[in-house]
């Protein structure tokens, strides 16, 4: 009887083992072939330190960029020597007319290639006239903006700033909210004011470190988004009312307390960024994202203003052009340029601008910066044209 369940045993333990090397040799292999594969790999993260409170990426970098499971977009580009992603470094002893263009990572644009981005385009009309530096890393709101206004101002004085607004910008600018840590952030005080501070970015841990040298690893994570696959084959709460809805890649809900809390950040916003930038309103171009894909059904975009992202770019929008800020409203360049030709100006699966988006955005920004002389409309008449 004993030898038979120690049979048994010695069965079930072979099977176990044959099973999970199996399993081994499988992964192996999926992780040898995957680093043959334009599998989606950012730089390596610089933590800011108090010497140099902005977070950037390793310097010098070469990387490739992918979306889908099936690589269906793949984009190479590379970090320059002050870790920004761009294909030339940034000169802060040059003084030729620098226009500092600020954001997430609409403005980083690891999805195309750096001079299809909007500040590879900027570069591209001005030549040798002047200077177009992004300074951007995924995740960073309107708080983080300022501080990248203030980097650009103290290392590279700008004559222009740009700064890109999309949707999660507002309650992600407030700590409680942030998306990520390593940036800037509003800490509310008792008053109702904030408090403008670095939150520090903590050590990664042993398997966090694992994870980013996987290509395995980050497939799942960045191609095949397994971390938005899973909720969806979790069955939903007993109490839920409706599922959750997102608008500009934040929840659309818009209850009075978040509403106030983002107009309070607004607020804050427009009084900060003047004097960390250095410059006077008038020369601070906001650019304000379009509602996407709603902007392609005239139902769905109305049904969508009256969402968080909608009321929080119709407050930024009037706010800022009450101050004298000059302001590109996305919606209507977009629309147009949709309604000359029905191409979306987002992926299939990333509500990132695609090349055409940014296309779109550079038109306008360059409008928007017409009466700067590097950008300024050539003359004809003029005999050294």
């Amino acid at each position: 009887m004993i030898d038979e369940t120690m049979h048994q045993w010695r069965t079930i333990l072979g099977n176990a083992l044959t099973v999970a090397a199996s399993i081994a040799v499988a992964l192996v292999a999926l992780e040898a072939v995957l680093r043959f594969l334009p599998v989606a790999r950012a730089p390596p993260v610089e933590p800011p330190t108090a010497e140099n409170p902005i977070q950037r990426y390793a310097p010098n970098r070469p990387f490739t960029w992918s979306l889908g499971w099936n690589f269906a977009m793949v984009a190479h580009n590379r970090t320059n020597a002050q870790g920004f992603v761009a294909d030339y470094d940034y000169d802060a002893s040059a003084s030729s007319p620098l226009v500092a263009v600020a954001g997430d990572s609409f403005v980083e644009a690891l999805q195309v290639p750096f001079a299809e981005s909007l500040t590879g385009r900027l570069q591209a009309m001005l030549g040798s006239r002047g200077r177009a530096y992004a300074f951007a890393q995924s995740g960073s709101p309107l708080s983080q903006y300022v501080a990248y206004a203030r980097h650009a101002c103290a290392i590279y004085r700008p004559e222009r700033l740009v700064v890109v607004v999309v949707g999660n910008d507002f309650d992600e600018s407030v700590h409680a909210h942030r998306l990520r840590n390593g940036i800037h952030h509003l800490y509310p005080r008792p008053d109702g004011g904030f408090e403008f501070k670095l939150t520090p970015l903590p050590a990664p841990g042993l398997i966090e470190r694992i994870a980013r040298n996987s290509a395995l690893a980050l497939y799942l994570v960045r191609n095949v988004g397994i971390a938005n696959l899973v909720p969806r084959f979790a069955p939903a709460p007993a109490n839920a009312a409706e599922p959750v809805r997102y608008v500009g890649n934040t929840l659309a809900r818009a209850d009075p307390a978040r509403l106030a809390e983002g107009e309070r950040v607004i607020a804050w916003f427009l009084d900060a960024l003047p004097s960390e930038a250095c410059l006077a309103p008038r020369n601070i171009v906001l650019v304000v994202d379009a509602i996407r894909p709603e902007l392609y059904d005239n139902a769905a975009l109305a049904a969508a203003r009256m969402t968080y992202f909608g009321r929080m770019r119709a407050t930024l929008i009037a706010q800022a052009a009450a101050r004298g800020f000059p302001v590109v409203d996305m919606e209507p360049y977009f629309r147009a340029a949709y309604a000359a030709d029905p191409r979306p100006f987002e992926y299939p699966n990333d509500g990132h601008w695609n090349p055409r988006g940014h296309a779109v955005a550079a038109a306008a920004v360059r409008e928007a910066l017409a009466g700067w002389p590097p950008l300024a409309p050539e003359d004809p008449a003029r005999p050294d044209r």
